[in-house]
């Protein structure tokens, strides 16, 4: 089954924020290789291998014991090439990638960041005679530079396979090519396997392995995905190019022709079984070329960096979770141009998430001064709401009294939506910018030494279901910070006494927070603490700025003005009078 980007906490976190801004509201309210970069390479330019390997019965033997026997003659030797930022180790059996390492990052336990160990990487063709699998053959290095390598396999009827690693400079890219050479019969390439058991690298496994599933484009824009959650497995056709997506990193396999069809696969472990993230399987049909016998194909082996996978211009960049419709635009259009913004002077990320989080603010105040207002003007008219509930009982009645008080004062009861519908793809956005962002990653601040993983203060030594084994303290301020928040809110309501069920919101809602939060992205956690706490200073600034005399006086004044119908206000009272008819 293919959903894309399915992530459960994502999805509990935003019925929350959604929760609580709408408690907040109902309180003001009555009841292909490119060009340019590739290599051409073609036969003459490839030297002789004169150290020729005897053709091997691929269906008489299988892979380990043709190594093995073979291994007193043709020892295993690693071959590497690198350049600043990382290292490819290869293996002579299979010609295949052993190990990619990244020089600039590491593991949570600091050892250097090997992204692929013992890669499953097999070519299978066919001959004349039969199936041939390069995961079997030996094959010799024929020529090899500080960041180009050629490995060669030939047998008797001097049928040859050439595969061709060059890493490009002060790059993530390896341009890869497989050249074919036919003797005295003909090969045929059939498939590629790709497999990758995926190691952790990051802190949390959870997070890790709810972030872990497979990619893949059909057009150089834009991205599908695996389930993040199941074991799936599922055939697509003539993708373009195909990732190994991990919470901060991805290694993708890419050509622009030779892909005809692929059948991806995503596994879990066995449930407890923490020695490994996930396993990630692509089997590839290739696109048969019998005018050139070469097959082109680019690899990255990059960490998820938003502006690192836009500049590849192949729709890289959908590997970053931003959240899809709205939720994606703001971080794309303002958050991260802001953050990046920010990065320029050299700051600290934890005032960097501060600095974004008073600049939100300031740019919601007017709204939510706006919508504080209209929550006064509620406040102050409540005895005469209160009035008109005790006069009138039948509720349709009520709701039009209700409606013709509020169109004589100038009141708006839906002026408190505001503020929320603008915030709520801000607060969205920013739940899946803060645990996706890699530069926020091993990034200390105050007590949290990685603000994109939880921060812990007390370690339990024991777990406690859903929340977890240790005491975040940055989802613990936020608690407390988003139960202030919500007890000022409630004092400022007129709504109390109509909806006095509202008072257990406030005192469940933020518990909840507290037990998602607390296995959740430290970074998060601090901003969502930051922004109640200026939203609790803007609320008290306000309501100092309001004289409720004076604001009820103006409102008094309204009544004796005349009234001018909107058309919204004609058709409440039209479908009214209806329904009283009835």
């Amino acid at each position: 089954m293919e959903q894309k980007g399915f992530d459960g906490n994502f999805f509990i976190g935003m019925f929350l924020i959604f929760g609580i801004l709408i408690w907040v509201n109902l309180t003001q309210m009555p009841s292909a290789i490119n060009s340019e970069n590739s290599v051409s390479i073609n036969s003459k330019e490839i030297p002789e291998n004169k150290n020729q390997i005897k053709q091997i019965d691929i269906d008489a033997a299988d892979d380990k014991i043709f190594r093995k026997q073979h291994s007193h003659q043709y020892q295993e030797e690693i071959y590497e090439i690198s350049n600043d930022l990382i290292v490819l180790k290869l293996s002579n059996y299979g010609a295949s990638i052993k190990e990619v390492v990244l020089k600039e990052y590491y593991t949570h336990d600091s050892l250097p960041l090997k992204l692929i160990q013992d890669l499953d990487f097999n070519f299978s063709f066919f001959s004349t005679t039969q199936k041939m699998n390069t995961d079997t053959l030996v094959f010799q290095s024929i020529d090899q530079s500080d960041t180009k390598i050629i490995f060669q396999f030939q047998d008797e009827l001097k049928n040859s396979i050439s595969f061709i690693y060059e890493l490009l400079a002060d790059s993530y890219e390896v341009n890869f090519q497989v050249l074919i050479s036919e003797g005295s019969s003909y090969l045929e390439p059939d498939k590629l396997m790709w497999s990758q058991k995926i190691n952790q690298l990051e802190k949390n496994i959870d997070n890790e392995r709810n972030s872990t599933t497979i990619n893949y484009s059909f057009n150089n824009k834009s991205s599908k995905q695996l389930s993040l959650m199941k074991d799936v497995e599922k055939t697509i056709e003539s993708p373009v190019w195909i990732a190994n997506k991990q919470q901060f990193f991805s290694t993708i396999i890419y050509s622009e022709e030779s892909f005809d069809s692929a059948v991806i696969q995503s596994n879990k472990p066995d449930e407890n079984d923490d020695s490994f993230v996930k396993t990630l399987q692509s089997e590839f049909s290739i696109d048969y070329d019998n005018q050139n016998n070469q097959y082109l194909f680019n690899l990255y082996f990059v960490p998820n960096k938003y502006s690192l996978l836009s500049s590849f211009d192949r729709g890289f960049e959908s590997l970053v979770p931003l959240g899809w419709g709205i939720f994606g635009w703001v971080n794309k259009f303002l958050v991260i141009p802001m953050f990046n913004f920010l990065e320029n002077f050299g700051f600290n990320y934890g005032i960097i998430i501060l600095i974004i989080a008073i600049v939100i603010k300031i740019i919601l105040f007017l709204p939510t001064k706006s919508s504080y207002l209209s929550m006064a003007k509620m406040r102050v008219l409540k005895p005469e709401i209160d009035a008109i509930n005790d006069k009138i009982e039948d509720p349709m009645q009520r709701q039009q009294a209700h409606m013709n008080l509020y169109r004589k004062t100038g009141v708006n009861p839906l002026g408190g939506c505001l503020p929320m519908l603008l915030q709520m793809p801000i607060l969205i956005a920013l739940f899946r910018f803060f645990p996706a962002s890699i530069e926020l990653r091993q990034q200390p601040f105050l007590w949290a030494d990685d603000l994109s993983s939880y921060d812990s203060i007390l370690d339990l030594g024991f777990n406690i279901p859903l929340y977890g084994d240790h005491i975040s303290l940055f989802a613990l301020l936020m608690t407390l910070a988003t139960a202030l928040q919500m007890m000022y809110s409630n004092q400022m309501s007129s709504s109390n006494a109509q909806m006095p069920q509202m008072k257990y919101v406030m005192y469940t809602m933020p518990i909840i927070f507290l037990f998602v939060m607390n296995n959740y992205s430290s970074a998060l956690s601090y901003y969502y603490f930051l922004a109640n706490l200026i939203t609790f200073g803007q609320q008290a600034l306000i309501r100092r700025s309001i004289d409720d005399k004076k604001l009820y006086a103006m409102l008094q004044a309204n009544k004796k003005k005349p009234v001018t119908k909107s058309k919204f206000q004609q058709r409440l009272e039209e479908l009214a009078r209806k329904n009283q008819n009835r």
